[in-house]
């Protein structure tokens, strides 16, 4: 064989295995995606929050819109007034706004009136919500809430 045929199959195989590796780690001209998916973790809120009497809290997170299999998951422990308890809800933007205007709204999750609760739920990438602490049904008592709420998605 050869010299110059050795170096043009060396030149082949070198060729192929860079292509090989492109496609595999999705190093694509003019993309973005790896084949791989990635996973993130966003912490929404960690750590004790004070909800006044008639008053409510909330926290704004954002889903990206190249989210996969997005999830919102925590727990909350809430203390005060008579009942140790508080109202939980994850929120699309439309639904938040009927929820400050008092009207019906649809969660994507909605604790009721608890002491302690675990959150899991699927929620759609390209989404802003809002994680809420309600607190309106107590006139005299505020609330004390111990929470941790991530958001998790791979991409």
């Amino acid at each position: 064989m050869g010299k110059a045929k050795k170096i043009g199959i060396v030149i082949g195989i070198d060729i192929a295995a860079v292509i090989i590796a492109l496609f595999i780690f999705g190093f694509v001209p003019g993309t973005h995606h790896s084949i791989i998916p990635i996973p993130h973790t966003l912490i929404i809120v960690n750590s004790m929050v004070r909800v006044e009497p008639g008053q409510y809290g909330y926290y704004t997170f954002n889903v990206p819109s190249d989210a996969s299999n997005a999830l919102v998951s925590g727990t909350f422990t809430a203390g005060g007034g008579s009942g140790n308890d508080i109202k939980v809800a994850i929120l699309d933007e439309q639904n938040f706004i009927n929820y400050r205007n008092n009207h019906q709204v649809n969660a994507y999750y909605s604790s009721g009136q608890e002491t302690v609760g675990n959150i899991s739920v699927k929620v759609p990438s390209g989404q802003t919500l809002y994680l809420v602490y309600d607190n309106t049904f107590s006139v005299v008592s505020s609330k004390e809430v111990t929470t941790n709420v991530s958001l998790t998605y791979t991409s």
